[in-house]
């Protein structure tokens, strides 16, 4: 690798062209170069191969677009074109599918079914297609036979290619005679009739294994060109009952040199089931767990689903939604269906315009930033993280991540609280890690249930012998203690909040502080409406905690044996979220350096760099799909500074508006008049 840095390593602006073939004779490659340009792009991802090649490919069962004029070259025109005007260009494979005329000479290529029927994609698209069949990731056309002499090609003929994205990020299921045999081998058993039955690792390893032998090419012919690789940070529901794991990120960074991510902003699936609000924020804080790689990208598909492809998600939604990208450390790469002249929604092209322009503003200060979290929570891969994530940035809490396989103590000792959720896998001498890093003063914050899967740390808990779990419960509460008052300032005047799943069922030691405790059930669920002569409180008051906080040598340790993660991330109720705000406030005490004034719907993230410090605020107020960006005013914010830190000036980067500001007492406190979309704030010192 050179000594500078390669262009993937500095800020990206990506906007990707999904080509239609038979849009081949449209395409003006001077035309395309200068509207990206427009649009603000320093990078284009345009299609070059694999289910449909866009240059004369001779490679044999390369199937080259028909619609192409004899001899023209789309990616050599788009390449010339493009650097003329120094936007780099990313070419875009994909192996996944094949045409028939490529099944009937090489059939054992292709993925099958359990009963050895082929796998269609397609049948019924209208039009005079040719029938397309899904290929195995195992076999000859997505490895040596095609595929990888696909990429060759390309190495040797467009050297001035400027990086490779292969969209491959999980491996379809299969059933040849190769999966079969591979299978047996690497279990001992047969490979299910059901995918859902596959050994968990199964379908990652067969795509890292095809992935190694495209990165192994690239590092030998290219070790300077970008090779992007998908990660999916939390379990990804495939339908039909299949479930993928959560990817082990650090074994996706071995086979590429950058990893990207799709936040889908899916609104076709209906207003019951949008996507996460925070879905972008916190799969760029999960890329950023890999230290020595470059920004995660957020690949952001710029329609409101698949099957609405030809149109635009509402602009308002797409800025909220892509503006997480770029406030959480990540490079923002849009997806269009078309180009321009194709594109029949031209408002999401000016969509994509107004993001790269308030991007533009905000990268050259971003470029390099750490993010500056005092908080660290650690990841399972899916509810329990998630309730946390959104509970955390509903509070305006900047933290970063860390999961199972990468739990190191000298990371953890970089933040001053550590949030375990119920679920987290806890890794061999996990039990040893963690006392240290109370023992040496840090703080831990643990959810869970069941004595059984907090074994390792157990003995940090506070507690006197087992956890039990409960049964799932309704109609139950929490009582706040007197020794909880904090919580009750946070909460206003209630002693009760709203509780519901399980419980684990501990003593506490004597010198452990009780700051919440279990409100049994008043009845079962069939009964709680009426009659309402019945709905007292069977015991009022319990000795059950649900919070409590005990010291370890120089640390302490919060243990909530109840579900405030799931609790929040399912029902949503704002005594969820201050609950968790105010545990971490607990937990931070006077070593808290930021606090931010303003509404739940508003993003907050805080990065680092040399002598200053940026803060992020993304606007998502309102009801999702976002319908118009309403303005949120007055937002407020005070940072503790550090011993002698003076503040040169404050400044916001992309409204430009000035900022009020005064300091007092080593306290820094601003005000931003006014968020439209979103705004970064720059502490200079």
């Amino acid at each position: 690798m050179n000594s500078q840095r390669l262009w993937w390593q500095m800020p990206l602006r990506i906007i990707q062209f999904n080509l239609q073939s038979k849009d081949a004779p449209l395409m003006d490659a001077e035309k395309i170069a200068r509207e990206s340009e427009e649009m603000g792009a320093n990078v284009i991802t345009i299609n070059a191969g694999g289910i449909v090649a866009w240059y004369p490919s001779k490679v044999r069962f390369h199937y080259v677009n028909e619609y192409m004029e004899d001899g023209r070259d789309i990616l050599r025109e788009i390449l010339n074109a493009c650097h003329a005007r120094n936007i780099k260009v990313i070419a875009r494979f994909d192996f996944a599918m094949a045409e028939d005329y490529i099944y009937h000479q090489n059939p054992q290529w292709f993925a099958r079914k359990p009963d050895g029927s082929l796998i269609p994609r397609g049948n019924d698209r209208p039009g005079l297609w040719r029938r397309l069949y899904t290929t195995c990731i195992n076999n000859g056309y997505q490895n040596e036979e095609v595929g990888l002499a696909v990429i060759n090609e390309i190495l040797d003929n467009y050297g001035d290619v400027d990086g490779i994205f292969w969209n491959g990020g999980y491996s379809s299921s299969c059933w040849c005679g190769v999966c079969q045999e591979k299978y047996l081998k690497k279990y001992g058993k047969p490979i299910p009739e059901k995918a859902s039955e596959f050994e968990t690792d199964w379908l990652a390893s067969c795509n890292t294994e095809s992935t190694q032998k495209y990165w192994d090419l690239m590092r030998t012919k290219a070790p300077d060109k970008l090779f992007t690789r998908y990660y999916f940070p939390f379990k990804l529901d495939l339908g039909a009952n299949m479930t993928l794991p959560a990817d082990n990120i650090n074994e996706r960074s071995k086979t590429g040199n950058m990893l990207c991510t799709e936040a889908q902003d899916v609104l076709s699936h209906g207003q019951k089931n949008l996507p996460e609000w925070s879905e972008p924020a916190i799969r760029m804080k999960m890329g950023r767990t890999v230290e020595g790689l470059p920004s995660p990208i957020g690949i952001i598909h710029a329609q409101p689903g698949m099957d609405w492809r030809h149109v635009g998600l509402p602009v308002p939604e797409f800025l909220y939604w892509s503006a997480q990208i770029k406030a959480n450390g990540g490079a923002h790469w849009s997806t269009l269906t078309g180009f321009c002249d194709t594109i029949e929604d031209k408002r999401i092209l000016d969509g994509v315009t107004r993001l790269n322009q308030m991007i533009k503003k905000v990268e050259d200060d971003m470029d390099e930033a750490n993010c500056a979290s005092q908080v660290q929570l650690l990841s399972d891969d899916g509810t329990y993280v998630q309730g946390w994530a959104d509970g955390l940035i509903s509070n305006h809490i900047e933290f970063d991540m860390m999961t199972h396989y990468q739990l190191e103590l000298e990371k953890m000792k970089r933040y001053p609280v550590v949030v375990v959720p119920k679920g987290f896998v806890f890794p061999e001498d996990a039990g040893r890690l963690f006392e240290e890093y109370v023992a040496g003063g840090g703080h831990l914050i643990v959810e869970g249930t069941s004595g059984i899967e907090l074994s390792p740390i157990l003995h940090l808990l506070g507690t006197e012998g087992q956890i039990v779990c409960s049964e799932q419960m309704v109609a139950t509460y929490q009582r706040i203690e007197p020794a909880g008052n904090v919580l009750r300032t946070k909460l206003g005047e209630t002693n009760l909040v709203p509780l519901r799943g399980r419980v684990g069922f501990c003593v506490p030691k004597s010198d452990t502080e009780v700051y919440a405790t279990w409100v049994p059930p008043f009845a079962p669920a069939d009964s709680v409406g009426a009659p309402p002569e019945r709905a007292s409180l069977p015991a009022a008051q319990t000795q059950v905690p649900l919070c409590m906080v005990s010291t370890f040598k120089k640390g302490k340790v919060m243990f909530l044996p109840y579900e405030p993660s799931r609790l929040f991330r399912e029902y949503g109720l704002d005594d969820f979220c201050i609950l968790i705000g105010a545990y971490i406030d607990i937990m931070l005490g006077e070593k808290k350096h930021l606090e931010v004034d303003a509404p739940r719907g508003v993003q907050t993230s805080v990065f680092k760099k040399d002598n200053l410090l940026l803060l992020h605020f993304v606007n998502g107020v309102g009801q999702r799909p976002l319908k118009e960006n309403i303005p949120c005013h007055n937002i407020k914010f005070s940072l503790k500074l550090e011993l002698g830190q003076q503040v040169k000036d404050v400044a916001a980067r992309i409204s430009g508006q000035p900022v009020y500001y005064e300091v007092n007492n080593g306290v820094l406190t601003a005000e931003l008049a006014e968020l439209g979309v979103w705004d970064m704030v720059r502490v200079e010192f």
